[in-house]
């Protein structure tokens, strides 16, 4: 949402507006983090002045985006839902292994069975 905002032509409080801290969370920690934004900076669309609260009530409100689907919060909205997507399911798969061998190289996925492995070793 941050970054939306900042597209939109939202500003930080300054140049070191992220706090990154850890906290005790029973007995366990757990990492969080917090942006100051400026909020005497209000953003443009059209000739609609919106500041922060606003931005922000309107991005994280599922029924306003279906209601105004051609908003620009609505397409910054969905590109984060689709960015925050990719990286869970990146997060979820292994990585496959780079093999290069002179200018050839095979690329074999985690998973792949004992057979797969050999023969795209022996293909090099």
């Amino acid at each position: 949402m941050v970054s939306a905002w900042l597209i939109s032509g939202g500003k930080l409080a300054s140049d070191k507006a992220l706090v990154d801290y850890v906290e005790e969370i029973e007995a366990a920690p757990v990492r969080s983090y917090v942006w100051s934004i400026d909020g005497s900076v209000a953003c443009m669309f059209g000739a609609e002045s919106v500041e922060f609260a606003e931005f922000r009530k309107r991005f994280l409100d599922d029924d306003w985006i279906r209601a105004n689907a051609d908003h620009p919060i609505s397409y910054l909205r969905a590109q984060s839902d689709q960015l925050l997507g990719f990286q869970q399911t990146i997060k979820g798969r292994k990585p496959a292994l780079l093999v290069r061998k002179r200018n050839r190289f095979a690329i074999i996925p985690a998973d792949a069975p004992p057979a797969t492995r050999k023969s795209l070793l022996q293909n090099l």
